[in-house]
């Protein structure tokens, strides 16, 4: 466990190094914005790095890294703007970036690209001696990524209530497909390995996180008479063949009769668990386990014994079972804990052990107010933050951290483990569809998340896998 105390700045006489050689490091800040600091320097020293540390506030301009007698400062632009105008306008960045071109410095080779965007702060790492000056706001700008402050600063929003990934600064500015925060977690690491040459890190090991929504256990024409109709015309319209005429029928009489063996979706569930088995990755499997809005939450109940007998089979193959809340659940307390409840208590009558830790919203519905909902509602973590419309790093992260509740301006315990890419987001909204191109814009994000030793989490609905290219595409990328 990390050390993380508040303390007014004083002396700094007693720096020095704990018994076994482990450096004592003392964190001091300017005296405002306290919570905010406190969370950021957490997520960032603690749990990216694994650093301990002491946190002192007192009167001064910069932050300041002490140890050993050696000191780091960096920029601090952001936390003076946002202590006088909290979620301001003001408080934004000024666009165009700067950008910081650290070729030859000897960093680059940790960094996607050779120069950086710099969101807040300037550009450049002074070292003299035992001081060294990073111009870079390191936590102010991973603030400002991993809290959504800019989300909470704009009211811009598309037809489903989301804040649109054309509205973010990280689209604009051209760096949504690369995990800033964990690049200037890197040049940070950088500048402290100048002063401390023998501090050690965390581990972080790369990995790929495999999750799949289930909106529609079975297909939707497997119960209803005029959805089998329309699935019977697009399947003859888009094969332009007769012979698919009567699969659609086929599956809606077996489906009458609680028969699912021709469903295009159901046991495509398994399909899921075969192949990750063979890769060596566990899947999560979210349920809507309440129909908020009819339009949008499917139609299946989450105690039907077909659903029933599917959230068994994925339990007994040691997957993880999580709550996908209904399209009106994002930003309603009381329909979230509905949610869970009715989860876990369909869980449990089926004899079901596994806890139930987590999960994502549907339509990746999302706001700043989320967080405190699903803390609030007993959940551990949550795995919504990718936008719906551009795959890439809404967070500027693929690491797991601890989330912040930017109204009530505290840390939460709950954790956020940030969604990468979303089938539908690179094959219908950006618009490549199952092809090689789909494939090398996953594979970029994949290897962005390598470069850094991050997660790639990866959503692929049950529902669309129907095709033979989507099922290529898909070993590809999970393999």
């Amino acid at each position: 466990m990390h050390a993380s105390y508040e303390r007014n700045l004083g002396t700094e006489s007693d720096l020095g190094i704990r018994p076994g050689g482990e450096v004592r490091f003392f964190v001091s800040c300017p005296d405002n914005c306290r919570s905010e600091r406190q969370w950021i320097c957490s997520v960032v020293l603690h749990e990216f790095l694994g650093i301990d540390y002491e946190l002192r506030f007192g009167n001064q301009d910069v932050v300041r890294i002490s140890a050993d007698g050696n000191t780091l400062e960096l920029n601090d632009t952001f936390f003076p703007r946002a202590e006088t105008d909290w979620l301001g306008e003001q408080t934004l960045p000024a666009e165009p970036l700067q950008q910081w071109d650290l070729r030859g410095s000897g960093m680059e080779h940790g960094l996607l690209k050779p120069s950086i965007p710099v969101i807040f702060g300037g550009a450049g790492l002074h070292v003299r001696h035992r001081t060294a000056v990073l111009e870079l706001d390191v936590f102010g700008s991973a603030f400002f990524m991993l809290s959504r402050y800019e989300e909470a600063v704009s009211k811009q929003r598309d037809k489903h209530g989301r804040f649109p990934a054309k509205a973010s600064l990280a689209c604009r500015e051209g760096f949504l497909d690369r995990p800033i925060v964990d690049e200037y977690v890197e040049i940070l690491w950088w500048a402290m390995k100048r002063l401390w040459p023998r501090l050690k890190r965390r581990r972080h090991e790369y990995k790929t996180v495999v999750s799949c929504d289930v909106d529609f256990p079975y297909h939707p024409s497997a119960i209803s008479f005029a959805r089998m109709m329309r699935a019977t015309m697009v399947n003859t319209i888009r094969h332009r063949r007769f012979a698919g005429l009567s699969k659609p029928l086929r599956n809606y009489v077996a489906g009458r009769n609680g028969d699912f063996r021709h469903d295009p979706y159901y046991f495509t569930v398994d399909w899921i668990m075969d192949v990750n088995e063979t890769a060596g990755n566990r899947v999560l499997f979210n349920f809507i386990p309440e129909i908020t809005n009819g339009a949008f939450d499917g139609h299946s109940s989450i105690a039907e014994p077909a659903v029933v007998a599917m959230l068994k089979r994925i339990a007994a193959r040691r997957h993880e079972i999580g709550v996908h809340p209904g399209y009106l659940a994002y930003e309603s307390e009381r329909t979230t804990v509905s949610a869970v409840t009715r989860l876990r208590d369909t869980m449990s009558q089926a004899g079901i052990k596994q806890p139930l830790a987590g999960g994502r919203n549907h339509y990746l519905r999302w706001s700043t107010r989320t967080p405190a909902i699903w803390h609030a509602a007993g959940l551990q973590y949550d795995s919504t933050l990718s936008y719906a419309d551009r795959a890439g790093f809404r967070c500027g992260t693929c690491r797991e951290y601890s989330m912040y509740d930017i109204h009530a301006r505290k840390s939460l315990p709950l954790k956020q483990r940030p969604l990468i890419c979303m089938d539908r987001s690179v094959i219908d909204y950006m618009g490549y569809g199952f092809t090689e191109e789909a494939f090398a814009e996953m594979e970029k994000l994949k290897k962005a998340a390598k470069t850094v030793k991050g997660n790639f989490t990866l959503l692929w609905h049950n529902s669309y896998l129907e095709d033979k290219q989507a099922r290529y595409l898909y070993l590809e990328i999970t393999k």
